[in-house]
């Protein structure tokens, strides 16, 4: 019979040191991302020097690369995609179409001598389908864009007017990222004095969701990947809503129909299907109402980071995220995991 010594240790002891030292390592791993966490930003903007760079918004800051790695560096942003958010393109004709083409030229130029820090989204003219169409091949082919950038109105129409289908038919075949930004509509700029940066945007990002969701174009391009402003601006909130009046499909009055999903010819697989598909990012938009409305409604998987930097202090969204409370896997799947599925290439 042989007496264990003091200093044996069994088995389970041993299991109880490895799995220690696992929550150990665990934890570690946990504590360097929440001190690095090398978030990858979706929203953020940049002007030519030609045009003087950013110098209406963010305080005056006049947007260059350099200032864009000094705010990056700052607030743990280890890569960005830009975009112009801009009617400028859809000024028609050839004006449009040389706007689009320095745009993406320079921006591509900027993305090409840092290619792991930045990347972009290409500026095309929608109401022009034969320029949309010539600038989609330049910039996947050529300058290898990362996706394509959305107003939420073009001109006097919303994205999902017939008139662009051509365009979003090539988007799908391409199995496109589209990031959507707020415009306003030349019908809704002066309704409220003042309102048109503060709520007009958010509700014309709402207005375009539900009109690519009605026309259909949601349900037949289904490869197209879209990225929905500010926590998703009104979505969330009025999701239910949306769902309950699909046109001609009305449950008001209790009066139960056969398809209370919000499904029609349309819409096949449900309203909350399409919707729930889209990526939602949290530019200025952290408080927690939006925050709350978003992940009731949308699951971790849809969560992107952004700032909205330099139109938006890029404290704005962060001083306001740990008000959440949110769980350290949904903050990796919102800072860079999420992002990673949608470009392979910033994976590390």
């Amino acid at each position: 019979m042989t007496n264990p010594s003091s200093s044996s240790i069994s088995r389970r002891d041993l299991l109880g040191i490895a799995g220690g030292a696992a929550a150990v390592l665990a934890a570690g791993k946990l504590s360097a991302q929440a001190n690095n966490p090398r978030r990858i930003d979706v929203h953020h903007h940049y002007a030519p020097p030609a045009e003087g760079g950013d110098t209406k918004k963010g305080g005056g800051t006049v947007w260059t690369p350099a200032l864009a790695l000094e705010q990056m560096d700052k607030h743990g942003i280890e890569t960005t995609l830009f975009s112009r958010p801009t009617g400028d393109s859809e000024v028609g004709g050839e004006k449009g179409r040389t706007f689009c083409r320095k745009s993406n030229e320079y921006i591509a130029k900027v993305v090409s001598d840092n290619k792991k820090r930045f990347g972009f989204f290409a500026v095309i003219p929608y109401s022009d389908t034969d320029g949309a169409m010539k600038e989609l091949e330049y910039c996947y082919e050529t300058l290898k864009c990362d996706g394509v950038g959305l107003m939420s109105s073009i001109r006097d129409k919303w994205p999902g007017d017939p008139a662009f289908d051509e365009v979003f038919k090539e988007l799908n075949r391409r199995k496109a990222i589209l990031f959507q930004h707020p415009f306003t509509s030349a019908c809704c700029r002066t309704l409220i004095p003042g309102g048109e940066g503060s709520v007009e945007r958010d509700f014309d990002s709402t207005r375009a969701i539900t009109n690519l969701l009605y026309s259909g174009t949601l349900s037949r391009y289904p490869d197209i990947r879209y990225i929905i402003n500010h926590s998703g601006a009104d979505v969330p909130v009025e999701a239910g809503r949306i769902k309950d009046r699909v046109p001609g499909f009305s449950t008001y009055g209790g009066k139960p129909l056969s398809n209370r999903d919000g499904r029609t010819e349309t819409i096949p697989n449900g309203v909350f299907y399409e919707l729930k598909k889209l990526y939602y990012e949290c530019a200025h938009a952290t408080y927690p109402p939006a925050i709350a409305a978003l992940t009731a409604f949308a699951p971790p998987t849809q969560y992107l980071f952004g700032t909205d930097w330099p139109a938006e202090p890029m404290e704005s969204t962060l001083d306001h995220l740990p008000e959440n409370h949110l769980s350290p896997e949904v903050l990796r799947a919102m800072y860079r995991g999420n992002a990673e599925r949608l470009w392979p290439r910033f994976k590390s």
